[in-house]
């Protein structure tokens, strides 16, 4: 189709051009010198026009070959007709029992006491208002500070006033003598005093040191050394303590007195050391094993 379209437009195209009359020339103007005349010039015979060229017969546009026609799609398989399944046998429902008969008013009963409920404590007595567990608000007051107990503001409690143990009681071992000894701070200087300065004691039996601080004492000294010369009537020859925090009790034991020292009275020391392990006091009481 397009080499048919390329030749009518260049057929055209030659018709176009032989159409237009060829262009004349010019007359040149005539020279102000007189010249011969010249003999009259002959026309030109026109030219012949060409003939159109015959245009050519475009050719016949094949014809679609025409479709297949699609086979039609194979006939779909018939459906089995459903089983109807055997009518269920009707369900008989109870009947609903028949209403109760109403009864006579009874006659209105005396009102009963309510019996109390059994309150049981779970722990310490506390106010309802009380929050217990959790955090608290943040416009919570708390109560002011209140008194010291006595047991924290006066001397600790003396070795009889301790708590015994359960293992204490049912597997007694060594049983102890007490002795206080009172670690005092006067005008400079420290001062021990104790109270009783002998005891006796029986084999199996030995002693308890029961330290106090009195007039700031616990500020200065750090460690309390008891030290025995050998042979020493207990398990060891030296016994070292050192000062448990404020408020609390400050006891050393010395073991059972043995079985070797039976007789003997023998003269021991008790010394006082600060944090720079420096002496500040000693005593000298005495023990005697009967």
């Amino acid at each position: 189709m397009a080499k048919v379209e390329g030749k009518k437009t260049a057929a055209a195209a030659k018709k176009s051009a032989a159409k237009k009359p060829a262009a004349r020339p010019k007359a040149k103007k005539p020279a102000p010198k007189a010249k011969k005349p010249t003999p009259p010039k002959k026309a030109a015979k026109p030219k012949p026009k060409p003939k159109p060229k015959a245009k050519p017969k475009p050719k016949p546009k094949a014809k679609p070959k025409a479709k297949a026609k699609p086979a039609p799609p194979p006939p779909k398989p018939a459906r089995p007709a459903p089983v109807k399944a055997p009518p269920r046998p009707p369900v008989a429902f109870p009947h609903p029992p028949a209403p109760p008969k109403a009864k006579p008013a009874a006659e209105e009963k005396k009102r009963t006491r309510r019996s109390r409920p059994k309150v049981t404590s779970s722990g310490p007595a506390t106010a309802a208002w009380f929050v217990q567990g959790g955090p608290r608000p943040s416009s919570f007051i708390p109560a002011p500070a209140r008194a010291e107990a006595p047991s924290l503001v006066a001397a600790p409690p003396a070795s009889s006033d301790r708590l015994v143990a359960e293992h204490e009681l049912t597997h007694i071992a060594v049983r102890t003598v007490p002795m206080r000894v009172d670690v005092e701070a006067a005008a400079g200087r420290v001062y021990l005093n104790i109270n009783p300065n002998e005891v006796t004691l029986k084999v199996g039996e030995g002693i308890e040191w029961d330290f106090r601080y009195l007039g700031g004492a616990d500020i200065v000294v750090e460690e309390m050394v008891i030290e025995f010369e050998k042979p020493s009537p207990f398990g060891q020859t030296t016994f070292r303590s050192r000062r448990p925090g404020a408020a609390r009790p400050h006891r050393q034991l010395s073991g059972a007195a043995q079985k070797a020292a039976t007789g003997r009275r023998v003269q021991y020391t008790i010394r006082a050391f600060n944090g720079f392990k420096m002496e500040l006091a000693n005593a000298r009481p005495w023990v005697t094993i009967s």
